[in-house]
């Protein structure tokens, strides 16, 4: 008897762990039955609710939930106010456009619109002299105009950019120090300019480069970042020879487009992937062909149809490219002594009729789609400094009631030229 109590309590410690591990395992395993039972429950209502979108989405489909754009006013004469929106784009493809409705809808019947002949000079000294003083401008190229009137005044020959804010005397200096130069913070004869967003694309021509400035500073000579022309001038895809107009689309931010005109070729730079791809012209040859630009100036883009127009200066016309397949140019103005250097384009509302700088002739143009010639605007074919008359006139810009902005180079000025009926 002994012996046995002596071997039950042995025996008893060693059941007691058996039953201990045995509840264990049965607790584990009522506990994976539970997780199973659990997640089969989740998959059942994961497929139910997988059924219930595809049917939303389904009836969604069949009731014409997709966008439908509807014309705010349908004329036949009426420009329609209309721009475009990225959905896709590549480093190397155009991008696919879809179109969205402008916050501006003033209506512009451009076939039957005028605007006064009579200029008002909104930067510079209206006699036409050049000066270094900040209420004076010398030999200013390009412009970017806001809503409220302020404009940005490439002022290439005092080497600075100005900010001239509406009814303003005097300019307020936003870029460069008026001194010729290399470094970060001079330029040397800027000549185009582009906004996109706080940023100010500037060409610094005689360094053959494109600078960015910071429109968001308090300095009034800022330190830029050169984003183009690192390597000097030059025909490669990382150098660039005399660009003499930038371009930003509204409807894809990330695209720069640039006339890079002593290498006869249209640029555009994505920053989004830093690729340069021609995209008009060829690198370095001249020629009047449907292939071929020769020292091109200017560049205007209709957004709704993803069309580049080309002031082809030296051919004295102006081209239209298709950039969906970049193909040759098709002439839309000029030929037969009609123009002489144009150095600037810009579209109406529609994307269609062209206001041109025809600059040796010392006027702008308005030109029709389709028309076999254009009608004077501004200037009387002289050069001079009353308020009816240009010299040199290098660019062209509206704002967004439609007045025209005048880049008078030769006359060291900006003037505006209001409109006086909207043609509607």
């Amino acid at each position: 008897m002994i012996w046995l109590r002596g071997r039950t309590d042995r025996i008893q410690p060693a059941l007691d762990s058996i039953r201990h591990t045995f509840s264990q395992y049965q607790r584990r395993a009522d506990t994976q039955e539970t997780i199973q039972l659990q997640k089969t429950n989740w998959k059942m209502v994961g497929n139910l609710t997988s059924l219930i979108i595809f049917s939303i989405l389904l009836l969604a489909t069949l009731i014409g939930v997709p966008t439908v754009l509807t014309k705010v006013k349908k004329d036949k004469t009426c420009s329609e106010i209309t721009h475009w929106t990225t959905i896709s784009t590549s480093s190397v493809q155009p991008a696919t456009m879809i179109p969205f409705i402008s916050q501006n809808m003033n209506p512009l019947c451009t076939a039957t619109a005028s605007w006064n002949s009579t200029g008002i000079t909104v930067a510079g000294l209206p006699n036409g002299s050049s000066s270094t003083a900040l209420n004076g401008l010398k030999y200013p190229h390009d412009i970017y105009v806001y809503d409220d009137g302020t404009i940005l005044i490439a002022d290439s020959g005092n080497n600075r950019i100005i900010r001239w804010n509406h009814n303003a005397t005097e300019g307020i200096n936003i870029g460069g120090t008026g001194a010729y130069g290399s470094w970060v913070n001079l330029l040397a004869d800027p000549i185009a300019l582009a906004v996109q967003g706080n940023a100010l694309y500037v060409s610094d021509v005689e360094n053959y480069r494109i600078q960015m400035f910071p429109l968001n500073s308090n300095l009034s000579s800022p330190d830029a970042t050169t984003i183009i022309g690192h390597y000097g001038q030059g025909s490669s895809l990382m150098q660039i020879n005399q660009v003499t107009n930038l371009l930003v689309p509204v409807s894809n931010p990330s695209l720069l487009y640039m006339a890079d005109s002593k290498n006869h070729r249209i640029l555009s730079w994505n920053s989004q992937f830093n690729y340069t791809s021609v995209v008009a012209g060829q690198t370095g040859i001249s020629g009047s062909n449907s292939t071929l630009l020769n020292n091109p100036l200017g560049i205007a883009l209709d957004e709704r149809t993803f069309s580049l127009y080309i002031a082809d200066t030296f051919n004295n016309r102006i081209q239209k490219y298709d950039m969906n397949t970049i193909s040759a140019g098709t002439t839309v103005a000029g030929g037969a002594g009609q123009l002489n250097n144009p150095s600037a384009v810009q579209l109406d509302p529609s994307g269609t009729n062209m206001f041109i700088a025809d600059t040796l002739n010392h006027r702008i143009l308005l030109w029709l789609n389709g028309a076999i010639k254009g009608h004077t605007i501004a200037g009387n074919g002289n050069a001079g400094t009353s308020a009816t008359q240009l010299n040199n006139p290098s660019q062209i810009r509206l704002d967004s009631n439609y007045n025209l902005y005048v880049v008078d180079t030769n006359n060291s000025r900006i003037q505006r030229f209001d409109l006086i009926s909207n043609g509607c």
